[in-house]
């Protein structure tokens, strides 16, 4: 289950960066009525008609954050930070979902995301002091939520296979065959040094919108 939720952190960059695009779409200068009344298709399909490009990596942010509620959304429904907001009642991301709730605020449709992101972000950061706990970590390495990318998270999926076979034994007994045996202990220590050692903790401060 908390392998479950580390691998959503995946989304993380993806979900910062897709705010930061819609906001800077809107020039900074945001109608709450549009962005309420303005769902995710309407706006990917005015985006496309300036830029092609623009629009596909638009909707690729968009995939992210749809993928990163849909698995951990119950979750972030049940503990995350702003529980009470009916906002969170939101069962899917989709094209007709407005465009209000890809932008953080405490209150209304953007507490989704404002909760999800901190969440994700708690995530990471247990994950990292876990391992500082360990080995007497003596710096302080943090970053901010808008500077982060994708070299700062915790990235193994690809690995884990190569990662386990080259801790696995194998002996060979007589009428049995084959039996396989895992260093667990090597396992999670390697885990530890080559994706976790040297990943910093993230500072959860929101990007501020302004509405005009």
């Amino acid at each position: 289950r908390e392998e479950n939720k580390l691998f959503v952190t995946r989304y993380l960059p993806d979900i910062v960066q897709l705010q930061r695009r819609v906001r800077d779409k809107f020039l900074h200068r945001l109608d709450r009525r549009e962005v309420s009344e303005t769902n995710i298709k309407s706006f990917l399909n005015k985006i496309k008609k300036e830029s092609k490009k623009d629009s596909e990596e638009l909707s690729r942010l968009v995939d992210s954050f749809s993928k990163a509620w849909s698995i951990i959304g119950e979750d972030v429904r049940k503990n995350g930070r702003l529980t009470t907001d009916t906002a969170l009642e939101l069962q899917e991301i989709t094209p007709a979902t407005p465009l209000a709730y890809l932008l953080s605020s405490t209150t209304g449709e953007g507490a989704l995301i404002t909760s999800l992101i901190d969440y994700l972000v708690a995530i990471h950061n247990s994950f990292v002091q876990a391992y500082r706990g360990r080995v007497s970590w003596s710096r302080s390495d943090k970053i901010p939520l808008r500077e982060l990318d994708t070299s700062h998270m915790i990235e193994y999926e690809e690995h884990m296979q190569s990662l386990l076979l080259s801790h696995a034994h194998y002996s060979l007994a007589f009428g049995q065959g084959s039996h396989v045996t895992y260093d667990f202990e090597g396992v999670e220590q390697q885990f530890i040094e080559q994706f976790i050692q040297n990943k910093p903790l993230i500072l959860a401060e929101h990007l501020k919108f302004e509405y005009a």
